[in-house]
């Protein structure tokens, strides 16, 4: 089964939650946080990032999971300079 972490890493975004097709995975995730690894079935996920207790997203992302591999979503970026991304690594087992 795919494992999924995701990290905060924009220093002046505030604290985040973190959705994963609609459930929420972690809240208020600060900046150099990640979650805790989440197992997920194989095939497409929709991942939203929001402001701690907003409901408007902020970034979002479909990701398309294989297999038994690790993947790590990163958020980061500068708010203040409007270049906030997400990057996607995968790590074979």
């Amino acid at each position: 089964m795919p494992m999924l972490q995701i990290g905060h890493f924009s220093p002046d975004a505030p604290s985040v939650d973190i959705m994963v097709d609609g459930e929420p995975v972690s809240e208020n995730v600060g900046f150099r946080e990640t979650t805790e690894l989440v197992e997920l079935d194989i095939g497409s996920h929709h991942v939203e990032i929001r402001a701690h207790g907003e409901q408007d997203t902020v970034l979002e992302q479909e990701l398309v999971l294989e297999g038994s591999i690790h993947y790590t979503l990163i958020a980061s970026g500068l708010l203040e300079e409007g270049d906030l991304g997400l990057d996607v690594m995968a790590h074979p087992e």
